[in-house]
This record gives C-alpha cells, structure tokens and sequence, in this order.
C-alpha cells in the first residue's frame, strides 16, 4: 500500500477564532461549526460547549450525526477554549476562569482559581454577542453545556443568569466547591422559578462509579429541589450513567444534552 504525505485533519463546515476578551485579559478561542447544508437566512439554536479544546468536536460530529438522522433539530455548536495544544496549560486556565472563588490551596502547581463571575461576563458580553453578529441564531434556543468545574459555572451561570440561555446541561457539576458556596445562590433562582418568570430545560448528570457523597448526591439532591419548583416551566431531568467515572460520563451527557435541548421538530 502507498500512502501520500499526510496532512492535518479538518473539521468540515467548522472556523475557529482568538479572541482577547477586554474583562479578563484572556484570549480565548472560540470554535464555531453551523449545521450540514444550512439553509441561507433560517436562525439556528445554538449550542456552546465550555472547555471547548476537549469537548467542540465531539459536540459538532454529534450534531451533526442526530440532525442528519432527523433526530435532533440542526444546531450552531460554539465551543470556547483556549489557543494552545497543550493539555496541561488548558487545565491551567479552565480552573480558573471555571471557579466562582480562589481555592483554599491557591497556587499550587502553578494554577489559580476564582475567575469564573469575569468568565461569565465574558461570555455574556463579549463572546455570544460576537457569535450572534457573524452566524443567525435562534435567541430563543441557546443551550450551555458544562462538565465538573464546566458544571459548576454553569450552574452559577443558571442560578445568576437564567435567561441567558434556554437549557442549561450539568454534567457532574463541582457543587462541593467550597463548601458548595454556588447554593447560595439557589433561594433567589428557586423564588424566579416559582413565580413563572423562568422557563427552562435543565439536565443533571453523573457517573455510576463517581464517589456517591461528594458528586453523585450533591446532584441528585439538587435536581430533586429544581425539579419541585414549577415542573410545567422548569423542566429538569436527572440521569446516573451506570459504570461511567467522572471523566468519561462528560460524553455520555454531552449525547444526552444535545438529543434534550435540541428535539426534532
């Protein structure tokens, strides 16, 4: 067998820009994949997937793969990241921009932690409102997708913000995070939600083979209070995946994500 000079491999109908957010001073990049053969002019959901270096292209074959099988309806997949390769500076600056507050442990091994409230204004400010000038987006379907610390923002994200987004996907979220300080926040989203104001799609997710106490029952224990708030306008559902670990349920909650957020028309 011959084979010619191998080249790079290109994620089809996918563009990726750097983008140095003017509130944290970090350049993000932001990847960006629009549906198979997209129709000129139709508003599209869009779907954007935290810790983006890991998760954009598994998202974007995902979609893509549902949508041309007509199970899910065809979606814009945003994934924010950062420019570089190296897995281990990724996790550097996902733990920081990824945490509502400095860890007890600041500095160890050259990470910092607590920048998550100016990440969050980030992507509020700076990075959706550049996906909405450059692609047509259906505002009205915008779906957040966050694993462990990815979770956790998503959750402060939902709690302070939630009509930024019409579903909010939290795989194995971080609630233990000091002392699980992202639940004070939790009275005034609970009041919101009761009074008719919210109308969301929430999914929580987690790992068979997690440590029951600190991940699994903080997030049956939560889904369990969202889902009494107003079931009619908060929908939430709760899905264990039998023998998954913390790292590997991330996929699994991704397929779930995109099959609920995103259901055929």
């Amino acid at each position: 067998m011959h084979a010619q000079e191998g080249t790079p491999v290109v994620l089809s109908r996918a563009t990726q820009y750097d983008l140095k957010s003017k509130i944290t001073g970090v350049t993000y990049r932001v990847m960006v994949s629009t549906p198979f053969q997209a129709e000129p002019g139709k508003a599209y959901p869009v779907f954007y997937v935290l810790d983006g270096n890991q998760y954009f292209a598994a998202a974007t074959e995902a979609v893509t793969r549902l949508a041309t099988l007509k199970d899910v309806e065809p979606a814009i997949v945003v994934g924010i990241g950062y420019p570089t390769d190296d897995p281990f500076e990724v996790n550097r600056l996902r733990e920081f921009d990824l945490t509502p507050s400095p860890s007890k442990t600041a500095g160890a091994n050259g990470k910092r932690s607590g920048g998550g409230d100016a990440f969050l204004k980030a992507l509020n400010e700076e990075i959706k409102p550049f996906v909405a000038a450059h692609y047509k987006i259906d505002p009205a379907k915008q779906i957040l997708y966050g694993h462990s610390l990815g979770g956790l923002i998503a959750l402060r994200e939902m709690f302070r913000n939630p009509t930024e987004f019409s579903t909010y996907i939290l795989s194995s979220p971080s609630i233990w995070w000091h002392e699980k300080e992202v639940l004070a926040d939790e009275p005034a989203f609970s009041k919101r939600a009761k009074s008719g104001e919210l109308h969301l799609r929430i999914l929580i997710t987690s790992g068979g083979d997690e440590p029951r106490g600190s991940m699994v029952d903080n997030a049956s224990d939560l889904a369990k209070r969202l889902a009494g708030l107003n079931p009619k306008e908060v929908t939430v559902a709760r899905t264990i995946f039998a023998d998954e670990i913390h790292a590997s349920v991330s996929m699994a909650s991704l397929s779930r994500g995109i099959r609920l957020s995103l259901p055929p028309k």
